[in-house]
């Protein structure tokens, strides 16, 4: 039996590495079933994807703009869905599920075939998850930007090739990269940061081949959307809009203000430099690269804006702590070693339980939110009238009554962005949020409402606001629907005077 036993194990070794990438794969596509299966819903822009392309309209169609503003940002994005859409008949509940399972997936798939130790990658997972789980969880928002941060992680693996004597099959795939993120993404502009950081590595020959190959990719992406400089001039518009539209920085939507250094994740960094330090293998060329100071680069503009962090920094920092653990493990067993099958299951394992487990509510937060329906017969006659405009102070709204409503016959005056409202609409969201919502800050909305319009607001207490002018409706848990009164100007001309 001893001898039947050894005889098995000797061939089977020679599959090891075999069996733990199917280990890793198992794994990367078991957790965002299990989170689905919740019932997760992110809380934004992955629920206003999937309405636009049920719905079938332009931005313009939706949302009340000012001229400036071009339609769609993200029109590989809307064509994806749109061709699952098509293709499956999906709504908007299972196209957010699709967004959610297959951009978790494409990112967390891509190191495992850089890595000649994917178990390696698990590890990188569990460390965040247990450390800061913010990259995890947005991770899981099911928006287009997880697919430029799985284009930077190829970049961050294979940037090397750059500087090859011959670097033209790398720099096909780098401009193909840019292809993909400028047309599915939009945010072409950020290329920059990994080909500063090229130079800034003093890696001079694959910065300037990165350059040219960013650039064609990204005027290829452009062209894709049949309107080039018009699209990439929108690009740069919004974020100018978006980033400059304000007067306090608490103005801004959460992941374009600054953050707070995130120490913890500052701490796992030194800890590692440490560890290498410590054991004997320091390398200057630890930090000495691309990799590493594109992860500086990100930190550092974070506290201008956290994106950057978010978005840059981040998917840096976990192609740097991959390979860093990748030589820790290959000195803790060898490539066909059975200890590799243990360590993954036991990193899997833990992985799976810490991502999962739900705590504080994360993955059901959103099970007992209550939405406004026009199908609801209670919540339909308050809803606005065909033509009609939602006015609101609160993105959550735009989001979740768009979400529910995406053939809907009204406009919505608060989408996805402040800065492409109206001027003179932003102008009064602007004051409604230095005076903190301060009902009085209304007045200008209410004047100018016509009777198929709504005021929609999100109070978390029972008092019907106190704003003159508009009879009041509670149509959902913390969610109060103001409508003009049959004589409007007469109720207005007696509570504002």
């Amino acid at each position: 039996m001893k001898d039947i036993v050894i005889g098995l194990k000797k061939k089977i070794r020679p599959y090891i590495p075999v069996i733990v990438f199917c280990i890793v794969l198992v794994v990367i596509v078991i957790i965002p079933l299990k989170i689905i299966s919740y019932g997760f819903l992110p809380g934004d822009d992955a629920m206003r994807h999937s309405a636009k392309v049920v719905s079938g309209k332009g931005w313009d169609q939706i949302l009340v703009m000012r001229d400036v503003s071009v339609p769609d940002n993200h029109p590989g994005w809307h064509m994806i869905l749109g061709l699952v859409h098509a293709f499956t008949g999906w709504g908007t509940d299972r196209l957010v599920v699709f967004s959610i399972v297959f951009l978790f997936i494409l990112f967390s798939l891509i190191p495992i075939f850089f890595l000649k130790r994917p178990e390696a990658w698990l590890a990188v997972l569990l460390a965040f998850t247990v450390s800061n789980i913010t990259l995890v969880w947005r991770l899981f928002l099911g928006r287009p930007y997880i697919i430029t941060m799985s284009m930077l992680l190829i970049f961050c693996f294979s940037w090397r090739k750059l500087s090859n004597k011959d670097p033209r099959v790398f720099c096909v795939i780098l401009a193909m990269m840019a292809v993909v993120s400028t047309y599915v993404h939009g945010s072409w502009y950020l290329f920059a940061l990994p080909v500063i950081a090229l130079f800034i590595a003093r890696q001079w020959r694959a910065g300037i081949v990165a350059t040219v190959s960013i650039g064609c990719g990204i005027l290829i992406g452009a062209l894709l959307t049949g309107n080039a400089y018009p699209f990439l001039k929108q690009n740069i518009m919004h974020m100018r809009l978006a980033l400059g539209s304000h007067t306090l920085k608490r103005m801004l939507v959460g992941e374009f203000q600054p953050f707070s250094g995130d120490p913890m994740t500052v701490a796992v960094v030194f800890a590692m430099l440490a560890w290498r330090s410590l054991r004997g293998a320091w390398n200057r060329k630890v930090f000495d690269n691309p990799v590493f100071i594109l992860m500086v680069l990100g930190w550092v503009l974070g506290f201008s804006v956290r994106r950057f962090w978010y978005d840059w920094g981040m998917p840096a920092l976990v192609v740097w702590m991959a390979l860093e653990f990748q030589d820790v493990f290959g000195k803790i067993s060898g490539f066909f070693s059975w200890k590799r099958i243990a360590l993954t299951l036991a990193i899997g394992g833990a992985l799976y339980l810490a991502i999962t487990n739900d705590a504080n509510g994360i993955w059901t937060q959103n099970i007992t939110k209550e939405y406004l329906s026009a199908d609801d017969i209670d919540q339909g006659e308050w809803l606005p009238e065909p033509g009609g405009v939602i006015y609101s102070d609160d993105m959550t709204i735009f989001y979740d009554t768009f979400y529910k409503n995406p053939n809907a016959p009204w406009r919505y005056i608060l989408g996805f962005e402040a800065a492409i409202m109206p001027e003179e609409d932003l102008a009064i969201f602007r004051n409604i949020q230095w005076n903190h919502g301060a009902y009085q800050a209304f007045e200008p909305w209410v004047k100018k409402m016509d009777p198929g319009d709504r005021l929609i607001l999100k109070r978390s207490f029972a008092l019907e606001p106190n704003i003159p002018g508009l009879e009041w409706h509670y149509a959902a848990s913390d969610i109060w629907i103001g409508r003009p009164y049959p004589n409007k100007e007469r109720k207005k001309a007696m509570s504002f005077g």
